[in-house]
């Protein structure tokens, strides 16, 4: 038997949330197969097979797990045919046997539950399959304080009747490990996952441990639409993926941050330490929240090579693939909310980063150009900013340059 254990994934990780198994427990897997799913504070990973064989499941989906800790059980002897073949089909029970049990596939944390709150399993309403108990019941059953089962052991004698022993104080239920609803449908509870209880503790960090400002002005994309139009084909047959916006704005950040390196630093108890690269995080959306994956090196990238870059870490953020060195060590961060259609922001400084830039919505308006009303298609921009460091004419100057920047496309730096 092969163990599958849980992965080191960074020097200051000790533990994770296993989330869900990906492969079901008694099946085939192949090498490299995804097994499960490791959520930690900072990163959130799929964990795939060393080795092929059939999958034994040694801890539920939803327990909290140490690295080095053996999860499952590979047997590497188990043919794979056998261990595809679909199970028997159940027989239905016969009158007089005994009843099924009612502890749903969750057996392990649902039966530790049960026994460790003295809880009589035929009081609790199963609401899993043909009415089995899962773990939601036993929580909700918690919750509304329903009685424990008998004890099935002799009670005690009765103490003296001038010393009363003094009434147990009720155990407190415990924290729910997934979403429990109240009785009146009005509410459900749930934990924050690690990745979001780290992302909110990181923000309140930079609220409370810096002077965080933000500065705005508008762009006129007009210029950079069309270019990117002209050359779209030409781009896309050459290199083999789309041009779009974000290269043209990370090679902006780039420029401004050369031009002001106030923001390309960071604090460092009395010390400012400053950055000589330019390796700029970008925020990706996944369905379990947002993370921010850097592009190395972004002055000596191509556009093509930013594209790329941008496109490997927006997938592999989305598979879970991310490994922890591939959000480590931004200087700077962009976030593009514009593509939820958000208008104007004020982005949070990533810490301990210094600045960040919110792009956002493009919108056709009405500008004045050379004394004429025409309509423009228009992005508000936004920089946030470490006061501390980064004083109010260089806030400005940076977003200008980009600005300008943007504006003003050079068609050369296409590599076309």
């Amino acid at each position: 038997m092969a163990e599958v254990k849980v992965p080191e994934v960074g020097e200051s990780i000790t533990e994770g949330i296993l989330v869900e198994w990906v492969a079901a427990d008694g099946s085939f897997v192949n090498a490299d197969d995804p097994l499960f799913v490791l959520e930690t504070d900072k990163i959130t990973m799929d964990v795939a097979a060393e080795v092929a064989g059939k999958l034994v499941v040694q801890v539920p989906a939803g327990e909290t797990v140490a690295v080095g800790q053996t999860v499952a059980l590979i047997d590497a002897d188990a043919v794979a045919d056998s261990a595809q073949a679909p199970a028997a089909a159940a027989e239905p029970a016969a009158a007089g046997d005994a009843p099924a049990d009612p502890v749903d596939d969750l057996a392990p944390a649902v039966r530790r539950l049960v026994a460790e709150h003295k809880l009589d399993p035929a009081a609790i309403n199963g609401t899993g399959k043909d009415g089995r108990i899962t773990k939601g019941d036993v929580l909700a059953h918690l919750e509304k304080g329903q009685p424990a089962a008998p004890a099935e052991t002799a009670a005690p004698k009765a103490a003296p009747a001038a010393t009363p022993a003094p009434a147990a104080a009720p155990a407190a239920p415990p924290r729910p490990t997934g979403p429990v609803t109240s009785d009146d449908g009005r509410e459900t509870r749930e934990p924050m996952t690690s990745l979001r209880r780290r992302a909110a503790e990181r923000l309140l960090q930079a609220q409370q441990n810096a002077a965080i400002l933000t500065t705005f002005n508008e762009l006129d994309m007009s210029a950079v639409m069309a270019l990117r139009k002209e050359k779209q084909e030409a781009f896309q047959q050459k290199f083999g993926v789309k041009l779009g916006f974000m290269s043209f704005f990370i090679k902006a950040a780039v420029k401004a941050l050369q031009e002001v390196p106030a923001i390309n630093a960071r604090i460092e108890g009395d010390m400012i330490v400053h950055n000589h690269y330019f390796d700029v995080g970008v925020a990706v959306g996944t369905d379990r929240g947002l993370v921010v994956p850097v592009v190395r090196d972004a002055d000596q990238l191509s556009f093509d090579g930013i594209e790329k870059s941008i496109i490997d870490l927006a997938t592999r953020a989305r598979d879970r693939k991310l490994t922890l060195d591939d959000l480590s060590g931004g200087v700077f961060t962009i976030s593009n909310g514009g593509i939820y259609g958000n208008m104007m922001s004020t982005p949070i400084v990533n810490p301990p980063q210094s600045g960040i830039l919110g792009m956002h919505a493009i919108k056709k308006r009405a500008v004045v150009v050379d004394d004429e009303i025409v309509v423009r298609p228009m992005m508000y921009v936004a920089v946030s900013y470490d006061h501390r460091l980064v004083d109010g004419q260089e806030a400005v100057t940076f977003l200008k340059t980009i600005v300008d920047q943007v504006e003003n496309p050079d068609p050369a730096l296409l590599g076309l």
